[in-house]
């Protein structure tokens, strides 16, 4: 649920957490984002950086510059004059995938589990075919990045579409690059090898995280997914994936990156038209220091 009043949480001497809700929420996030943006115009003397995630946003901040309630008394004043989020800027990213690919398959066997989209079919009671078609028919809203350099956390736009798999018990300790995976409802692509419990169902030839910094996708830095961002899937064939792998090394690849302005009230009023729960809010959703 959302909470009525944002929680600060302390991390550490130099660091707060701001919490806006404790679910997964796509319009909690919203709240984040525009939270965010607004510090990045008025940013509090002593903020070192900010760090926004699907439902609480981070904030670094010099003690020897200022102090938490500081920090605390700006980020209420943001909060208070900003109101309803209408808008936000959001960038949609097309992202070419092979699904069913035989680098998910080879994880699998080295791990001695099932081919990971077979049991992501079973457990919600679709095919292989309606596992792709639903992953490819609609937008997916990045939510966060970390975790790894490059990773990010994104969900299903649609409620209607929203789907997953839980993690392996004993995560692998390798994972290929640029395997898109679930763990849970969240939908991700491993940007380099690493380990991972994630159920992988796909592959893409285009760089999530690249150093070389080549196309003018990562001119702001390696990474290419923002918070903020719309991805959407297109289902390829090997023949493609191969084509445009050829291209993406070669730094001749043109990624798929549109400018836009997304419409968040008029996505919260869809939400509602489609049947999806209005939020609930917790009046008790104070929390105090130790």
């Amino acid at each position: 649920m959302v909470y009525d009043e944002p929680v600060f949480k302390t991390l550490g001497d130099t660091a707060i957490n701001v919490e806006f809700g404790d679910e997964s929420s796509i319009p909690i996030n919203f709240r984040i984002l525009a939270l965010d943006f607004a510090l990045r115009e008025e940013p509090p003397k002593g903020l070192v950086e900010t760090n926004p995630q699907v439902r609480t946003l981070g904030l670094v901040f010099n003690p020897l510059a200022t102090t938490r309630a500081r920090i605390v008394d700006h980020v209420k004043a943001l909060i208070a004059a900003q109101g309803t989020v209408e808008t936000l800027p959001s960038r949609r990213v097309t992202i070419p995938a092979l699904y069913d690919d035989p680098w998910s398959r080879e994880c699998a066997e080295a791990f001695g589990v099932r081919n990971n989209i077979e049991y992501i079919a079973e457990f919600n009671d679709m095919t292989v075919a309606q596992v792709i078609e639903t992953h490819t028919g609609c937008d997916y809203w990045v939510t966060g990045v970390g975790f790894v350099p490059g990773a990010f956390m994104s969900y299903a736009m649609d409620p209607t579409k929203r789907f997953g798999a839980p993690l392996y018990r004993t995560p692998r300790t390798w994972t290929h690059a640029r395997l898109l995976n679930f763990g849970g409802l969240t939908s991700t692509i491993y940007p380099i090898r690493i380990p991972g419990g994630g159920q992988l169902f796909g592959r893409t030839p285009i760089e999530i995280f690249d150093l070389r910094e080549i196309s003018p996708a990562f001119a702001d830095g390696p990474v290419l997914a923002r918070a903020g961002d719309r991805h959407r899937y297109e289902s390829i064939s090997r023949e493609e994936y191969d084509a445009i792998r050829a291209e993406v090394e070669a730094g001749t690849y043109a990624y798929r990156v549109e400018e836009d302005t997304f419409d968040c009230a008029g996505y919260e009023a869809w939400l509602v038209g489609t049947g999806e729960p209005a939020e609930k809010h917790d009046p008790d959703s104070t929390w105090g220091p130790f």
